[in-house]
């Protein structure tokens, strides 16, 4: 028996009925499963992970670029604070620079903790930051001169946040979160004074 020939153009036509059929059944199979939103391919679910909330029936608001960038540096500042602040209470000498740091610790956990809950409905993610080396030499100096650069920086970003944000319940966060960033550079100024930091 004579094996028969198989053109070239019958195996591209094949080729391209079965990726047909592979790409139909892909399509069908999402839109089956309702739950996942976005199907069972996890390339497509690693792509709408910045774009969608976890719960399914969420509905995501869209948030401009401006926003996001404000969450994202917001919530990397407010972590390192922390960290920062939890090792300024095992280090620092004073009892007045281990006051502050509970108490920047305890602000900024509680400012970290609403940024992230906001940021988790509007589908916006972020890393967190680690503890910053303030260097070698008089520990509460250091600490204190970083705390008063780090809030006047926060508090000029959450004042244009409060002003132009897009986001509206972002801007209210801002506008609510204020006064406690301006209660801390002054209090970490006064103990500047005390200490002959300035």
């Amino acid at each position: 028996m004579k094996p028969k020939r198989i053109s070239l153009s019958a195996i591209a036509a094949l080729a391209i009925a079965a990726s047909s059929i592979c790409v139909t059944e892909t399509v069908r199979a999402q839109g089956r499963d309702s739950d996942a939103g976005i199907g069972s391919n996890p390339h497509l679910r690693a792509q709408s992970m910045g774009q969608a909330a976890s719960s399914p029936g969420t509905k995501v608001v869209k948030m401009s670029q401006k926003d996001v960038n404000f969450i994202q540096k917001a919530a990397g500042g407010g972590a390192q604070e922390v960290a920062n602040g939890k090792m300024a209470e095992k280090q620092a000498k004073s009892a007045e620079v281990k006051s502050i740091a509970t108490r920047m610790v305890a602000d900024h956990t509680r400012l970290n903790n609403e940024l992230t809950a906001l940021a988790n409905r509007k589908g916006v993610k972020f890393n967190t930051s680690k503890a910053q080396n303030l260097g070698s030499g008089d520990f509460d100096r250091m600490y204190l001169k970083w705390l008063e650069e780090v809030h006047r920086t926060d508090i000029a970003d959450f004042e244009r946040a409060a002003k132009s944000s897009d986001d509206s319940e972002l801007k209210a966060w801002a506008s609510k979160n204020l006064p406690t960033l301006k209660q801390h550079l002054a209090m970490v100024q006064a103990a500047e004074k005390k200490s002959g930091v300035h």
